[in-house]
């Protein structure tokens, strides 16, 4: 396994500096189509390369020249370069779609900005939005049939939408209730999510064209109306009668903190927008990652079986498995080790993209000014270097003894400083959902899926399986 590398080994060129003599420069030549094969299959664009030319090689994907690495050292030098010799180098269609207040923007205020939103998502607050979590999945499971087929992902989504959006923005979104969305700018969960896909559907529009006959212009057209809505809450928030509890929700934690210190980080569009990202990245990631944690137990028995002795020990047989506490959630070590190894075969998305703002040597390798780098968790992920045996799922090298998956080797959520605001959560919210479904249901594959690839890797929506109920109430 690699030892985590120290930034005096990246070598940072001055401009017309001479780079040492005898360096290399990465392998392959970028290809006029690079951009339409990632999008199509990401997973094979990166394995077939990797095969050929190794962990570090070029591309055109995107424009330009696209550096794709997966090797420790070189994700470390793209991940912590930031106003040294980095700059971020997503496309600028989605820049636009992430605006100009994200944490993307403005690298001079990322960590300050990533300091105060942080624990609104991590430690005891976090573990304070436990009972939400549990009441909600306990709920929604319910209305799953006792002995049939379901759509998997769907059928996931609609519960993590219904647990994030009252945990991230305070507010219920209920169609049943008519008055739910008086104020909002709209009438329905179906036509908020409708609106995300579309925005979602934007970030990576091949044409920056405002029109509606564009992904981009309509992505960007849902943008504004997404703004709109978290607008309209912030106000009904303010509206409510009471003081603001900070730890109540994520919106709650920006409220109470732009209260207390009105010209500090927390300005109205800041909170506006941080609740438009988070509520978009919190709900993909999540919905996405449950539903491949599913298929994944499916797939391996011999992990159903680990995983239930686990709950027997943790939760109990006979217990009120309604109620799953965070002391419960630290002892579910295999559970979460499964979770790690769902991230490790079926990484979500890549993770940095940084443009080159100085030419920098590391291992003897030239990376140019100019160049985007990509640091790729289907290249890492799937290194002999960084993983015993990488084709085999073994939720147990991410266990202590084993203690695989170091930092810049295990990379779903990115990594140091741009390491995911959100993944304390995410591994939580995931570690509730499948403790409730291995206390009610056993489930089996019907063949085997297809997934969305890009942007974000996800079981197709026609995708079922079987379901049946382990006949014992969840509420005992």
């Amino acid at each position: 396994m690699h030892n985590n590398t120290n930034s005096e080994e990246t070598l940072v060129l001055e401009d017309g500096q001479v780079p040492p003599p005898d360096i290399t420069t990465p392998p392959r030549k970028p290809k006029w189509d690079d951009t339409f094969k990632y999008m199509a299959n990401p997973d094979q664009f990166c394995r077939q390369n990797f095969e050929k030319y190794g962990p570090i090689f070029n591309t055109a994907v995107f424009g330009g020249t696209t550096i794709f690495v997966g090797s420790a050292k070189a994700i470390q030098m793209a991940f912590n370069g930031d106003l040294r010799y980095t700059e971020i180098g997503l496309p600028s269609t989605t820049m636009d779609m992430f605006g100009e207040y994200s944490l993307f923007q403005r690298p001079d205020l990322h960590r300050q900005r990533k300091n105060v939103l942080a624990p609104g998502l991590s430690g005891r607050v976090l573990d304070g939005y436990t009972p939400h979590i549990n009441q909600v999945i306990v709920h929604g499971i319910q209305d799953w049939p006792t002995s049939s087929r379901i759509a998997l992902y769907p059928a996931v989504e609609k519960i993590c939408f219904d647990v994030l959006v009252p945990l991230l923005l305070g507010i219920s979104l209920d169609d049943s209730e008519p008055a739910t969305f008086t104020g909002l700018p709209v009438s329905s969960k179906a036509e908020l999510k409708a609106l995300y896909k579309t925005y979602f559907d934007g970030f990576y529009g091949l044409f920056k064209w405002k029109s509606r006959f564009t992904k981009y212009g309509r992505g960007f057209s849902a943008r504004a109306g997404l703004l709109d809505f978290m607008r309209a809450v912030v106000v009904r928030r303010r509206q409510a009668e009471g003081a603001i509890n900070p730890t109540a929700d994520f919106l709650s934690m920006m409220l109470s903190s732009q209260q207390e210190n009105p010209d500090g980080v927390f300005s109205e569009i800041l909170i506006v927008n941080q609740c438009l990202l988070q509520l978009w990245a919190s709900h993909y990631e999540i919905s996405g990652l449950v539903s491949s944690l599913i298929y994944q137990i499916a797939r391996h028995p011999q992990v159903l079986q680990r995983l239930r002795e686990e709950q027997k020990q943790v939760v109990g047989e006979k217990s009120n498995v309604s109620i799953i506490s965070p002391e419960h959630l630290k002892q579910m070590i295999f559970l979460e080790a499964t979770i790690k190894e769902t991230l490790r075969t079926l990484p979500p998305s890549s993770t940095a993209n940084r443009r080159l703002t100085k030419s920098v040597v590391l291992d003897n390798v030239l990376y140019k000014k100019g160049c985007t780098i990509i640091a790729e968790p289907r290249i890492a992920h799937i290194m002999s270097e960084h993983f015993c045996e990488p084709e085999v799922f073994a939720p147990e090298r991410f266990l202590p003894e084993r203690a695989e998956g170091k930092m810049y080797e295990f990379i779903p959520f990115g990594g140091g400083v741009h390491a995911c605001l959100g993944a304390q959560m995410a591994i939580a919210v995931t570690k509730i959902f499948a403790s409730h479904l291995l206390h009610t249901f056993d489930w089996n594959l019907i063949g085997e899926p297809k997934f969305v690839q890009f942007p974000l890797k996800k079981i197709r929506d026609d995708y079922q399986i079987d379901i049946s109920s382990l006949n014992k109430s969840i509420l005992n």
